[in-house]
């Protein structure tokens, strides 16, 4: 493996040599201008290397590209890191002319070409669809002279597809992120000897910059990987351990252990439902309020998300008096006397007819498209009113989380604002403004984590992850009932592309809670249906205390091990008749967790599942979490033979702790 690592770091710094370098006359991106495909070497280009700067693990540098004739300057900042096999760059295009440009289009921030002979192997993943095939993995085949594409729909970021790839041509191996929350495709072309060119960008650009005016593209990530493909996918989660994922106060990064009620609820409620998780000894982390708590609808007692109007709110950023008649400064220090953190839900980019923002501010508004507007976060004095409004929210009420939701695609707003000379730019605009929307509230309230939700799991980019932690990653689990297989398959697919996510347990079921383990859980009566009784919706009546007790135990025990490297185990499948296992181990602590699934139909009792990551002739002592005592293995039959686990009932779980017992 040290071998493998050595060999992608020197791949990664000779490429990005080879691709930056003054005397390139290729760098990887390219766009149209003037009609025609800009070629950078050209005359009329002035290029400047501007110089590098090493800090830290990264080192820095600019290409910029000046054109004589216009003033267009086109400016591609390099990130090289030096303690991973990866280079990211994005491009920043500004007029420094005294006339609107030519039409720049077409932008792809990639665009290259990998050497290869035969066939080559992409491997890609579904986003999010509020499907049971949510994150689901994809092996594709390119034979020379073929094409596929992905993309995302509807302008958010994991709609349908993750913005995430991993290409073998044979000679080449690299792992590709984009950076970007609103639409992108990504389109491979093998050519006649195998050698594929990669292309990637938003889908539409089309625009003139005027004077003065500067946009970014979408944002860029290769690594670049030796040995298994598996090998690549923890390359890639470490690499976002240590450069995409938010980090509080120095603290290494985590998901907490979550409770989630409903938002229209009394405040007397909330804060008992907060204290019983402390007076029953259950560690909880973090209190979450979801929607509906917000505006001024008249109250429901026995409200839930299916039999109450709380869409109709959006765009009244305070607490509902008749819920929260002291507002939700209570429940924020009762959370914070009781050590938990405190999760509120809002959804700023939709704006509702005839609520505040509508009648007060419409100039901050694009729209509406039936009975919703667009808040227009490409508008600066628009998003600094935001801003104080949402932060004076979280002020108020001692908020730790900030959950951002977004349950309306954004795309017609954009085509409605652009012109046919400005075409994707309401889009750059807006993804822009979403940035700089997070980064001050996050300035404004140090060590607030944010919680990216977007219909469930509909933004999770390069870019969103080095700003929050999706834990809600799919609407899936938002219906009574779901079959837990759905988030097995969640944590299956997306661990290996996303180190930090968490699924949903809603039912005191043992093999329903593992199902969203590791990274994170979060339990919640919300997803009950619209005719349950008041009293399900309180974790009392939910969840045995016992139960949550041992749960909450396994769960605290087991999270450190989400920063480690994953294995699935057993091939990715949603049938019911068939075994999941998976495998997350610590390099650096000799140690790990193994999760196993008997599902509801399986005819097998029994498995045997070959270890990763294990040392050489070495012992290792397993702990059953299900009363089956320890026992040593040796690591050769753990690789060869596999290890064998057995499960009665169906369906049914096994869960296993593992630690290093003695060294070869």
């Amino acid at each position: 493996m040290e071998q493998n690592d050595t060999n992608a770091q020197k791949h990664a710094e000779e490429w990005t040599s080879r691709a930056f370098d003054a005397a390139a006359n290729t760098p990887p991106f390219s766009f149209m201008f003037d009609g025609e495909r800009v070629l950078l070497s050209q005359s009329r280009w002035e290029r400047e290397l501007l110089t590098a700067t090493a800090a830290g693990r990264t080192r820095e540098f600019a290409c910029v590209f000046r054109d004589r004739h216009t003033g267009l300057v086109c400016t591609c900042e390099v990130n090289q890191f030096l303690d991973f096999p990866a280079v990211e760059w994005l491009l920043h295009f500004e007029n420094t002319g005294s006339n609107a440009t030519p039409i720049i289009g077409d932008i792809l921030p990639l665009d290259t070409v990998f050497a290869g002979a035969g066939a080559s192997t992409i491997r890609h993943a579904n986003g999010s669809l509020c499907r049971s095939d949510d994150f689901a993995p994809h092996e594709t085949i390119l034979n020379p002279g073929g094409t596929l594409r992905i993309g995302t729909t509807g302008g958010r970021s994991s709609n349908g597809a993750l913005p995430f790839f991993s290409l073998h041509t044979g000679s080449e191996r690299v792992i590709g992120g984009i950076g970007w929350t609103g639409n992108w495709q990504c389109t491979f072309t093998a050519n006649d000897t195998g050698g594929v060119r990669v292309s990637a960008g938003m889908q539409k650009t089309h625009l003139s910059l005027l004077p003065g005016e500067k946009i970014r593209s979408p944002r860029m990530l290769l690594l670049f990987w030796n040995g298994e493909p598996i090998d690549g996918q923890n390359a890639l989660r470490r690499f976002l351990l240590a450069h995409h994922t938010p980090v509080a106060a120095g603290n290494p990064p985590e998901v907490p252990l979550s409770f989630v009620g409903w938002g229209e609820n009394r405040s007397e409620r909330q804060i008992a439902k907060a204290r019983w998780f402390a007076l029953q000894e259950i560690p909880l982390e973090n209190y979450w309020i979801d929607a509906g708590w917000h505006g001024d609808a008249e109250f429901c007692d026995k409200a839930t998300v299916f039999n109450t109007n709380w869409g109709a709110h959006v765009g009244n950023w305070w607490p509902n008096k008749s819920n929260y008649p002291e507002g939700l400064a209570p429940i924020g220090k009762t959370t914070r006397e009781l050590g938990m953190k405190f999760t509120l839900w809002f959804e700023p980019e939709r704006v509702f007819k005839e609520t505040f923002l509508t009648r007060k501010h419409p100039e901050w508004l694009s729209g509406p498209i039936g009975d919703n507007w667009l808040f227009d976060l490409g508008n600066p004095e628009a998003r600094a009113g935001l801003v104080d409004i949402i932060s004076s929210v979280i002020t108020e009420g001692g908020i730790s989380v900030y959950r951002q939701d977004f349950n309306m695609d954004p795309e017609p707003f954009w085509n409605s604002m652009d012109t046919p000379e400005r075409v994707g730019m309401a889009e750059i605009r807006h993804i822009e403004g979403l940035y700089a929307f997070w980064d001050e509230l996050m300035d404004r309230h140090p060590g607030l984590l944010i919680d990216n939700c977007s219909s469930g799991g509909r933004r999770i980019d390069l870019e969103t992850i080095s700003r929050s932690i999706p834990l809600w990653r799919s609407d899936f689990q938002c219906y009574p009932d779901f079959d837990p297989i759905g988030m097995q398959g969640q944590t299956q697919g997306l661990s290996l592309w996303v180190p930090l996510s968490a699924g949903c347990c809603d039912r005191p079921d043992t093999y329903a809670f593992r199902s969203t383990l590791i990274p994170g859980a979060t339990l919640t009566t919300t997803v009950a249906g619209p005719d349950e009784p008041e009293g399900y919706r309180t974790p009392w009546d939910a969840f045995p205390v016992e139960w949550l007790q041992t749960m909450a135990k396994q769960y605290r025990e087991l999270k450190p091990y989400a920063l480690g490297d994953f294995y699935p185990l057993i091939s990715f499948s949603l049938a019911d008749d068939v075994w999941a296992a998976w495998q997350f181990h610590r390099a650096d602590l000799d140690s790990g967790v193994i999760l196993a699934f008997r599902r509801q139909k399986s005819p097998y009792p029994e498995v045997r599942v070959p270890l990763k990551g294990v040392l050489p002739n070495a012992r290792y002592r397993f702990q059953s979490y299900d009363g089956l005592g320890t026992r040593i293995w040796r690591s050769g039959d753990l690789t060869a033979e596999g290890f064998s686990i057995t499960i009665g009932q169906r369906p049914g779980s096994r869960l296993f702790r593992y630690e290093l017992a003695e060294k070869a």
